[in-house]
């Protein structure tokens, strides 16, 4: 290939990486009146079952609505701090487990994301990959999420387009350089944690 040749193909793939990318759009979590945005947690103890919810998400993202595939980019930000149990106590407990005060959100930065095209109203399964920064530590998580475009339709209704997100993964807290106390009681606490994240994001 002669260097004119040369440069003119990579001029050409250039133009197709910067016209992949045109359609990507910017998404910001958003509150809707018609669904909530929170984040929820739930672990085995040694004879309990222990859950927590907070609706204090927030998070932005660039997807391609027909090939999400491609660069994606977006953050998402959980206040761990605000976790309820629905026991003052138990919450005082937990948060100084994860020192919280010293450490009061949890952040997930996508890297890359495997779905489909997505189809309006119709829910589309797809995997994440990103970095996990809970408890000042940062490790690499991969999990399944189902996202739905929801284009707008009525004003009155829900004004602008929308995309709702879902996604859950398994975490151990001694990988986050958690210390777990000593049983109280009876009671251990689980070193493992189910987290789930489901929201709605709105087009910008």
């Amino acid at each position: 290939m002669n260097s004119k040749l040369a440069v003119t193909a990579l001029a050409f793939a250039a133009t197709l990486a910067v016209a992949a990318n045109v359609d990507a759009r910017p998404f910001k979590v958003t509150p809707d009146a018609h669904s909530e945005t929170m984040a929820t947690f739930s672990s085995k103890a040694s004879i309990v079952r222990l859950s927590g919810r907070t609706t204090k998400v927030d998070g932005d993202s660039e997807i391609n609505v027909d090939n999400p595939s491609l660069s994606p980019k977006g953050t998402v930000t959980v206040d761990v701090s605000s976790f309820d149990t629905g026991i003052a106590l138990r919450n005082e407990h937990m948060r100084g487990i994860i020192e919280a005060e010293k450490y009061p959100t949890a952040t997930f930065k996508m890297k890359s994301l495997k779905a489909p095209k997505l189809v309006a109203e119709k829910p589309v399964d797809g995997t994440v990959t990103g970095e996990m920064t809970f408890h000042g530590v940062t490790r690499t998580v991969t999990a399944p999420v189902t996202l739905v475009y929801l284009p707008e339709q009525d004003k009155n209704y829900r004004p602008g387009d929308w995309v709702s997100v879902t996604t859950g993964f398994k975490l151990k807290l001694s990988d986050y350089g958690i210390k777990l106390p000593a049983p109280m009681l009876g009671v251990k606490v689980a070193d493992e944690l189910s987290i789930e994240v489901e929201g709605m994001a709105k087009g910008l």
